[in-house]
This record gives structure tokens, sequence and C-alpha cells, in this order.
């Protein structure tokens, strides 16, 4: 497993050794929280382009691409529910 190591001011050093916890472990899951949230937000760039992609070449109506992309949407979503799930986030 690769390393990181992350820089605190003494204030909340002194505050977090107060606490018996796996801050290593409180750490990884804000930084796979942080990359999801980025990935979350990457997709629904990439489906608002893919939307319109659909809609300019197809001879699908408006309203019929939307459909598409929010049933598009859910099934990732469902996708990336399993891999929270796998890796113990929800």
């Amino acid at each position: 497993m690769a390393e990181i190591v992350v820089e605190v001011p003494e204030e909340l050093e002194k505050e977090i050794k107060e606490f018996p916890e796996n801050w290593s472990e409180v750490a990884l899951k804000a930084i796979k929280l942080k990359v999801f949230e980025l990935e979350l937000k990457r997709s629904a760039e990439l489906r608002r382009l893919f939307v319109e992609a659909i809609s300019s070449k197809s001879k699908l109506s408006e309203e019929e691409a939307d459909k598409f992309a929010i049933e598009l949407s859910r099934k990732m979503k469902r996708g990336r529910f399993e891999q929270l799930k796998k890796t113990g986030l929800v």
C-alpha cells in the first residue's frame, strides 16, 4: 500500500492525540469519499455531454433523451453504491 504523509497544525496534533482513534483509517475513508465525490462530479458532466450528443445526433425527442439519461444515471449510481459498499463507506 502506498504511503501519504499529512501535515497538521500542532494544535490539531495535540487534539488528535487525545483520542484513541485509528487516524490512518479516518484519513483513508476521507480520501476515498473525496475520490467518490470527484468521480460522481465527473460522471455527471459526462452524462450531460452524452445526452447533448444523443440529442443533437438522434431522432429522440429531448424528453426521450432526458428519460434515457435519467435511467443511465440510476444504473451508474447503483454501480457506484455497490462499489462503496465493498469499500465500507456505506
